[in-house]
């Protein structure tokens, strides 16, 4: 039950406060989705590049992390980067969380010695 106080009902309030930041958050993502489609790049002009990790896709499958705890983890990359993983995503229709997961996953590898980047 909400406490009342001078008024104001706080339960209505964190209501009203988490419904105004949903909305501000998909009017972004439609800005920036509309932002893409009217932009130099659109998403069906795109070309999948060849990679030049050696690639292993029994080892990069995201089952090991979901078989375990999850931490979500937030990073800021440039805006030409963004574009070229949400083309990225678009084409193999995967979500960004899967393919940063992934990327990371080949990144810790390469680190640790268990992979090698050829260029």
């Amino acid at each position: 039950m909400a406490k009342k106080s001078n008024g104001w009902n706080l339960q209505e309030l964190q209501e009203t406060l988490v419904k105004d930041t949903e909305q501000s958050i998909e009017q972004g993502f439609k800005e920036i989705a509309n932002e893409q489609q009217v932009g130099e790049h659109q998403p069906s002009a795109i070309s999948p590049q060849p990679s030049s990790i050696i690639h292993q896709p029994s080892s990069l499958s995201p089952q090991p992390l979901e078989q375990e705890p999850t931490k979500g983890v937030q990073t800021y990359i440039p805006m030409s980067m963004y574009r070229r993983l949400n083309d990225i995503k678009l084409t193999r229709r995967e979500n960004i969380a899967a393919l940063v997961a992934q990327a990371i996953g080949l990144w810790l590898d390469v680190q640790e010695g268990k992979r090698k980047v050829s260029e």
